[in-house]
């Protein structure tokens, strides 16, 4: 289609995190089954006279199901050896970096320079998380904008430029300053030259999505909302009570009362 595509940070850092803990799947093997024990009626029986805590057990789609199960197996031990506490204190940084991913404010450049300090933690992450990882759709697209968002337009690649093309806005700056008589003749031509010079701006940057969480909690949605009301509900009634449901923001009962 030759549209440059940012593909989901959330997604990447998923996988880098699934390919940094295979070196542990066996202690994380033994703290699962450990943790699917703890959850049968005499254990959990058992356990409830002691602690509130209730087991937690890993999710083979999210990595951070795997962070909360560790958490909770840590907090259900009286005595601990420090050293089985290394895999839990390596995913602290990703964990507050996946948490991060969520915010409604994150830009491409934030994701950049979170993921370059997980590198420098983790080399091996670099498999997914670098820029020029073979994951990413449009390298060229994605660094050019971090470029830009981080005010290095000047040092934008002619990759890149092409790339961010659709973004380029001309501007002119016709304003003439008046000519400083300490110049030569041709100082003042050039310094004239560059004040009328185009220069080129990229607009809308910073609001290109970085993940695609916002909709995959819109999946969730339908199908909370397809799932109560499936039997009486047209496609184009529940496409309606989507748009009011995510547009609610823009709309309220004086609203309604309006229209009636």
């Amino acid at each position: 289609m030759g549209v440059p595509l940012v593909g989901c940070a959330s997604h990447r850092l998923n996988r880098a995190v699934q390919k940094y803990l295979l070196q542990h799947e066996d202690d994380l093997a033994a703290v699962q089954a450990l943790m699917i024990k703890l959850r049968t009626l005499t254990q959990s029986a058992k356990l409830r006279l002691k602690t509130e805590l209730q087991p937690v057990i890993r999710q083979d789609t999210r990595w951070s199901s795997t962070f909360g199960m560790l958490k909770r197996y840590f907090q259900l031990l009286e005595f601990l050896d420090v050293e089985d506490d290394d895999i839990m204190e390596g995913l602290k940084d990703v964990e507050s970096v996946a948490k991060a991913l969520q915010g409604r404010d994150v830009d491409l450049l934030d994701v950049r320079q979170w993921f370059d300090e997980l590198i420098a933690l983790k080399p091996q992450f670099e498999t997914h998380l670098g820029s020029r990882a073979e994951i990413v759709h449009s390298p060229d697209f994605e660094s050019g904008c971090v470029r830009v968002l981080s005010g290095r337009q000047d040092r934008l690649t002619r990759a890149e430029k092409t790339a961010l093309g659709p973004f380029a806005k001309l501007a002119v700056d016709a304003t003439v300053e008046s000519d400083d008589e300490d110049l030569s003749f041709v100082e003042r031509l050039r310094k004239r030259r560059r004040i009328v010079e185009p220069s080129v701006s990229y607009e809308q940057l910073k609001t290109i999505p970085p993940t695609s969480n916002v909709v995959e909690r819109f999946f969730s949605v339908v199908r909370v909302t397809f799932g109560h009301q499936r039997h009486g509900l047209l496609p184009a009634t529940l496409e309606m009570v989507l748009f009011l449901r995510e547009n609610r923001g823009y709309w309220d009962s004086s609203t309604v009362n309006s229209i009636n």
